[in-house]
């Protein structure tokens, strides 16, 4: 019993090296097989220290689970995808990126990629045969708007 327990002894770091090694492929098979458990919206990916497999949401898709649970969705149905109402959300044709583009009668008041959609408001409205100046005054979505007749 002695002499089996030295051997065991002297080959147990090439079993663990072995169960490292097979373990390791096994983890990296993983994300390949059914990616990994996530979502056709998700990227798998595996922390190599505890083989765990993460899921993250691919660009223009937003987790609406939890991070254990990531279910990924359009990220233009939530809330517009943060593009403001006077604005329509859509996806860059390359990268799938959010992106917002300001309705007609908008126009686009941001820098860079922040887009912020102001409307133009007419000099003069004709309703019931009368006519109503703008002046400015009342802020209004975000524009200031005065009324005289």
């Amino acid at each position: 019993m002695v002499l089996h327990g030295r051997l065991l002894y002297a080959w147990l770091p090439l079993l663990v090296i072995l169960l490292q090694a097979f373990h390791g492929r096994f983890a990296e098979g993983c994300c390949r097989d059914n990616n990994g458990g996530c979502g056709k919206n998700a990227l798998c990916s595996e922390d190599r220290k505890t083989s765990a497999i993460k899921c993250t949401c691919k660009t223009g898709y937003t987790n609406t689970g939890s991070a254990v649970h990531v279910v990924c969705k359009d990220s233009c149905t939530i809330k517009n995808g943060g593009c403001g109402r006077h604005a329509a959300c859509s996806h860059h044709a390359k990268t799938n990126a959010v992106k917002c583009t300001c309705k007609t009668g908008y126009t686009n008041k941001g820098s860079g990629s922040k887009v912020i959609c102001k409307g133009r408001i007419p000099a003069t409205i004709k309703t019931s045969s009368r006519r109503f100046t703008f002046a400015l005054s009342q802020i209004i979505d975000g524009q200031t708007v005065t009324c005289s007749s």
